[in-house]
């Protein structure tokens, strides 16, 4: 099914890094958030794009650079910048540690790499693939133990190694972090993938979602494949002929005490602690900019550098290309990678967070030019860092491609997009969630927040809410793409059946949105929240004292009214503690990660307490009276809602794991 216009507008997004290894809440609760708009779709030609030499990209790093620290308020970067084939600036600014005021050195210190490792991984996975060892479109249950194989959930639709570089396995969202700092709690990569097997909550191939068990996964083939662990055979096989020897695998509390590590910082100034990640493969690792500086060169020369190999060009351009994509006009994923922009230029990359550490780079690969950056800290400027999709990682990254390597905007059509009253865009309404998701545990409140509603607002456009979607008219622009009309992002929709089934972000190809039903719209959940919780307010009206009630009838009535408030308050708090943790992401990651009961110990109270007040509604109705007075119909109908109230937001709880205990 197409838009009922035909012309159609290429805008270029730019990039929206998915979180790494901390909770994708981090995206999906950060409120408010808006998509960092593309450069407008100019009708004339560009102007000339000043040339990348030596002297304009140690400019670029001198000047432009710290212009941006300074507005950000991060404590400190480093960056580094390549072209044909060789190093061409790189430099640090600011602090590696607020505490001490050690300033930043872009040679001597490291970094924690977090997830542009995965770039790391899926090179180890094509060795493998170029050597026959393995087949990428092979079941990987095949290369697996098996206490480690992946569900035949879909019969006839095995996960391969395609579908793990891709983020395509369909799987749910599984990763967690251990304490450093306590040894016996540790899990190993093989641990960690036996006893967190995931759902297989999609067929294969049809949805990218970002899965950090998926990376793993892919890297444990590596290591049984292999005969060496993982780590060693990435030194091996990756860093060492690269000549990265600053770059390594392991846990970061250990790689410490090897590498010069800045420290991370969050907003408050406050230092970041090192986590233990079980994940290896997806996250956990160290590098330095001239280390990153010699991957994107290999990248950019078919995998060779300094006379030494690891990839062929084949391999290469499987790692860059499109290797999945939801819609052909929009972002798509590569081999360990995903495209910032479809361009000309295309810009393909990786990016990564931890806690107050933020890295990522960028090819240009039809310029043969990259950037590094990396930044150990959180935005605290509040304009600035209003945006997680355009914290000062971003800025530079965005700042480098705008000035050498700007989006030709003539590849676009000069023709704006329109809005014909007369369409009928009823197949895009709906309500759409997440595509990375949990089904068990408290991290299924993800989707209470990280979804899209979508509705046909009856002038040609449509009207799109959601945490990361900008509220303005989207205009169609032809075969299911839309462009907002002040920000220029783009959603595109997959359509099948001239129904609407997903919805995917122009600026982040790692995940979208599939329709959900009604009854299963985040929406729907908040309102009757909403709803049940002024109905639970009102329960109060019960607690004054009747007329002429004495003795045991009398407290037996006081025993109905607490028990109503009560429900009332469990319910509240259960309420009001969610919405502080949606405006604390670090509190919230805590309480979801760190085995706290502080979000379902409310409503597990409430449950017994909502089933005593509707057995005291059940004696008002049977007797007609409580406590030495009569109660007319409407007060038993009203108390009667109380306990139908608060079952209602423990049913909401159930579908968001804020129910104690877990299942």
């Amino acid at each position: 099914m197409s838009s009922p216009l035909t012309h159609s507008v290429r805008t270029r997004s730019r990039p929206a890094w998915p979180a790494a290894l901390g909770l994708p809440l981090a995206l999906a609760l950060a409120a408010p958030l808006l998509l960092t708009p593309p450069a407008p779709v100019q009708a004339q030609a560009l102007s000339p794009a000043p040339q990348l030499t030596p002297d304009t990209a140690q400019d670029f790093v001198d000047v432009r650079v710290p212009e941006l620290l300074a507005e950000h308020g991060a404590p400190g970067l480093a960056v580094s910048i390549v072209a044909d084939g060789e190093p061409l600036a790189w430099a640090a600014h600011g602090v590696a540690d607020l505490a001490d005021g050690t300033p930043m050195d872009a040679e001597s210190h490291a970094f924690p790499a977090a997830s542009i490792a995965k770039s790391f991984t899926a090179t180890a996975v094509l060795q493998l693939a170029e050597q026959g060892e393995v087949d990428l479109h092979e079941d990987v249950n095949a290369y697996l133990p098996e206490e480690l194989r992946v569900p035949d959930t879909h019969p006839d639709e095995p996960v391969t190694l395609h579908h793990l570089l891709t983020h395509t396995p369909g799987f749910d969202e599984r990763t967690g972090m251990d304490d450093p700092e306590d040894p016996a709690g540790q899990r190993d990569l093989e641990e960690f993938l036996r006893d967190n097997t995931p759902e297989r909550i999609f067929p294969p191939g049809r949805y990218a979602a970002y899965s950090n068990y998926g990376t793993g996964l892919a890297g444990f083939v590596v290591q049984e494949v292999s005969g060496l662990p993982f780590e060693e055979y990435v030194e091996r096989n990756v860093f060492a002929p690269l000549g990265m020897n600053g770059t390594e695998f392991g846990q970061l509390h250990e790689l410490a005490d090897q590498h010069d590590l800045v420290t991370g910082h969050g907003p408050d100034g406050a230092p970041a602690a090192l986590v233990h990640i079980p994940l290896v493969p997806a996250g956990a690792a160290v590098t330095t900019t001239g280390d990153m500086a010699r991957f994107m060169t290999a990248l950019l020369n078919d995998g060779e550098l300094d006379g030494e190999r690891v990839l062929g060009a084949e391999s290469v351009a499987m790692m860059l290309d499109r290797q999945f994509e939801h819609h052909p006009d929009a972002t798509a994923m590569g081999y360990g990678t995903y495209e910032w922009r479809t361009g000309p230029p295309r810009g393909v990359g990786h990016g990564g967070d931890l806690d107050g550490i933020h890295t990522g780079y960028l090819v240009l690969p039809e310029l043969d030019a990259g950037v590094f950056v990396a930044v150990n800290g959180d935005d605290t400027d509040p304009e600035a860092g209003a945006s997680l999709l355009h914290d000062l990682r971003f800025a530079v990254l965005h700042a480098f491609a705008d000035e050498f390597g700007p989006a030709d905007a003539r590849a676009g059509s000069e023709t704006a997009p329109e809005a014909d009253p007369g369409d009928d865009l009823s197949a895009y309404s709906g309500s759409y969630v997440t595509t990375r998701r949990a089904v068990e545990g408290t991290t299924r409140i993800i989707t209470l927040f990280d979804n899209l509603a979508v509705r046909d607002a009856g002038d040609g456009t449509l009207r799109v809410r959601g945490a990361l979607i900008p509220r303005e008219r989207w205009l169609p622009v032809g075969d299911g793409v839309f462009v907002g009309q002040d920000s220029g992002e783009r959603l595109a929709f997959t359509v099948e059946d001239n129904r609407a089934t997903a919805v995917y972000l122009d600026a982040n190809p790692t995940n979208g949105y599939d329709r959900t039903s009604a009854l299963a719209s985040p929406g729907l959940h908040l309102i009757t929240v909403v709803v049940a919780l002024l109905v639970l307010l009102t329960g109060t009206a019960h607690l004054r004292r009747p007329r002429g009630a004495r003795g045991a009838r009398g407290a037996a009535r006081v025993t109905a009214a607490v028990s109503a408030s009560l429900t009332a308050l469990a319910c509240l708090v259960a309420v009001g503690l969610v919405a502080y943790a949606v405006t604390d992401v670090n509190r919230l990651r805590d309480w979801v990660f760190g085995d706290s009961v502080v979000l379902t110990l409310p409503l597990a109270l409430a449950v017994p307490l909502a089933l005593a007040t509707a057995g005291f509604a059940v004696t008002a109705w049977v007797r007609g009276w409580w406590g030495g007075g009569r109660w007319g119909r409407i007060r038993r109908v009203h108390y009667s809602l109380l306990p139908l109230a608060a079952l209602a937001v423990v049913a909401v709880g159930v579908q968001y794991g804020l129910v104690w205990p877990q299942g």
